[in-house]
C-alpha cells in the first residue's frame, strides 16, 4: 500500500523502546525508511540518558522562557520605539524595521546552516542569544533608519539560529514522538507565560526610558544564554550535515512528488495561516469592538494565560492518543479542525463578549494541540538531518503565517469596514474545514497509527 504517511523516525505506538531489527529508535515504523544508512541520523552518545533528558527539559524551558520574556517585552512596543527614534522617513523605517526583524527571525538561520551544524549545541545556543542581546541593546543608541533595520535583522538572526539549534537538539536527543511532544509542549508553556507577562513589562518600561527597556530586553537574552550552561553538555553536538543547501534538492523534489510529504507541508502551512490571524485580524477586531483598553489587553493576553495553565493537560491527552496509534499528522488535522471551530465561534453572531471569549479560548486549545505537534512531526521526518527538517518547518510556518497576517490585516479589515466581519470568519472556517477534510480523505491510512503493508 502506497502513500500512507510521511516516513517517521520515531513513530509512537505507546510501547517502550526495545532493541530489535524491525525497529527504528525502538518503535515500529509505518513504512520502511527510505534513507540510506549513510544519511540516517544517529543520536549523540548521552552521558546518562534519563538524567540528560530531565536536564534538557528544564534547561531549555528556562532558556526559552527568559528569552521570550525579552522578546514579548519588546514586540508590542517595537513600532512605538522605532517611530520615536527615527529622525527621517519615520513611517517607512518603522514598517521596514518590523519586516526586517520578522523575516530574519523566521528564515535567516538557513544562511548559516552548515556553520551552525559544526558548532556544539552549547556554543550555538549561547552564542545566538548573546548576538541577539548585543543587537537589541544597541538599538536604543541609534536613530538612523538603515542602522535600526540592520540591528533588527541581526537580532532576528540570533533568534532564528537559537530556535533552529534548540529544536534540532530536541529532535536528535529525544528519540520518540512522545518525549519530543512533551518537550515542545513544555516550551509552549514557557513561551506563553512570557507572552502574557512581557507586554505589561514593555508598556511600563517604554514610558520610563527606552534605554532601560532595551537594557532589560538585552539582559533577558544574556540570562537565557547563561541558562544553557546549566544543562547542556559542552561536548554535545549535532550530527554532521551532508547537504550544502539548507534544504537539499532531494527534499525539494520529494516535497513536490511525495503526496504524504506534501500533505504535511500543506497542513502545517494551513495552521500557520490561521495562527497568523491572531495578531492581525483578531487584534484589529478586539481593538475596534472593545473600547476599554484593559479589556482589550485581557482578551489578547487571555489565550497566552490559558495555554500557560492548560498546556500540560492537553499534552497528556495528546500523549494518550499517540499511544493509541495516532500519527503526528492525525493530531495536526485535529488541531486544524479545532482552529476552524474557533473561527466559527467568532462568526456565528453570538453576544460580542461571549463570542469573543469562546472563540479565543477554542483558538488557544487549537494552538496547544497544533504548535507542539508540528515541531514533533517535522522532527520525525526522514530527511538527511534534523537541521534540514527544521529548515523545512520554518519555511512552511513562515510562509503560512505571513500570508495569514497579510489576509488578516487587509482582507479582514476590508470586510470589517463593509460590515461583513462575521462572514469573513465563517468563510475562513469553511475553507479550513474543506482543506483539512481533503487532507484526511486523501490520507485515511495516515490518520491512524502504523498500518500493515499488503
Amino acid at each position: 500500500m502506497k502513500d500512507k504517511t510521511p516516513t517517521f523516525r520515531g513513530q509512537c505506538t505507546g510501547a517502550e523502546p526495545q532493541a530489535g531489527p524491525s525497529h527504528t529508535d525502538g518503535v515500529p515504523l509505518a513504512e520502511e525508511s527510505v534513507s540510506s544508512p549513510s544519511t540516517e541520523r544517529q543520536p549523540s552518545q548521552l552521558p546518562t540518558r534519563d538524567r540528560l533528558d530531565t536536564s534538557l527539559r528544564w534547561t531549555l524551558a528556562v532558556d526559552q522562557g527568559i528569552g521570550c520574556l525579552g522578546l514579548y517585552t519588546l514586540l508590542p512596543v517595537l513600532g512605538v520605539l522605532l517611530a520615536s527614534r527615527t529622525t527621517t522617513s519615520g513611517a517607512t523605517y518603522v514598517g521596514l524595521g518590523l519586516f526586517c526583524y520578522s523575516a530574519s527571525a523566521g528564515l535567516s538561520a538557513m544562511i548559516l546552516n552548515r556553520w551552525l551544524s559544526r558548532l556544539t549545541y552549547l556554543r550555538g545556543m549561547a552564542g545566538s542569544m548573546l548576538l541577539t542581546a548585543v543587537a537589541f541593546g544597541a538599538l536604543a543608541y541609534v536613530s538612523s533608519g538603515p542602522a535600526m533595520c540592520a540591528l533588527l535583522a541581526v537580532a532576528g538572526l540570533g533568534v532564528s539560529s537559537h530556535y533552529l539549534v534548540s529544536r534540532v537538539l530536541i529532535a536528535e536527543e529525544l528519540q520518540t514522538n512522545l518525549s519530543r511532544n512533551r518537550m515542545y509542549s513544555m516550551l509552549q508553556v514557557a513561551v506563553n507565560v512570557a507572552a502574557a507577562a512581557g507586554p505589561f513589562i514593555g508598556g511600563f518600561l517604554i514610558f520610563i526610558d527606552a534605554r532601560l527597556l532595551m537594557a532589560a530586553v538585552a539582559a533577558c537574552y544574556v540570562l537565557a544564554g547563561a541558562a544553557v550552561l546549566l544543562g547542556v553538555p559542552a561536548a554535545l553536538r549535532p550530527a554532521p550535515v551532508t547537504s550544502t543547501w539548507p534544504i537539499s534538492g532531494a527534499t525539494v523534489r520529494r516535497s513536490c512528488t511525495d503526496p504524504a510529504f506534501r500533505r504535511l507541508l500543506l497542513i502545517g502551512a494551513t495552521g500557520a495561516f490561521v495562527y497568523g490571524h491572531f495578531y492581525s485580524a483578531i487584534a484589529l477586531f478586539v481593538a475596534q469592538d472593545f473600547a476599554h483598553t484593559t479589556l482589550q489587553g485581557a482578551l489578547i493576553a487571555g489565550p497566552a494565560l490559558l495555554i500557560a495553565v492548560s498546556q500540560g493537560a492537553v499534552t497528556k491527552v495528546v500523549a494518550r492518543v499517540l499511544q493509541q496509534g495516532w500519527t503526528p499528522f492525525a493530531v495536526l488535522l485535529a488541531g486544524a479542525l479545532t482552529f476552524s471551530v474557533a473561527l466559527f465561534a467568532l462568526g456565528l453572531g453570538l453576544p460580542l463578549l461571549t463570542g469573543t471569549i469562546v472563540g479565543l479560548s477554542i483558538f488557544a486549545v487549537a494552538e496547544m494541540v497544533f504548535a507542539p505537534m508540528q515541531s514533533t512531526a517535522f522532527a520525525a521526518l526522514d530527511t538527511a538531518s534534523a537541521f534540514e527538517s527544521f529548515n523545512l518547518r520554518q519555511v512552511c510556518w513562515t510562509l503560512g503565517e505571513a500570508l495569514g497576517t497579510l489576509a488578516g490585516g487587509s482582507l479582514f479589515l476590508a470586510a470589517y469596514r463593509g460590515g461583513h466581519q462575521h462572514a469573513y470568519w465563517l468563510v475562513l472556517a469553511t475553507v479550513v474545514i474543506v482543506l483539512t477534510g481533503g487532507f484526511a480523505w486523501n490520507s485515511r491510512a495516515a490518520t491512524r497509527g502504523p498500518q500493515p503493508l499488503p
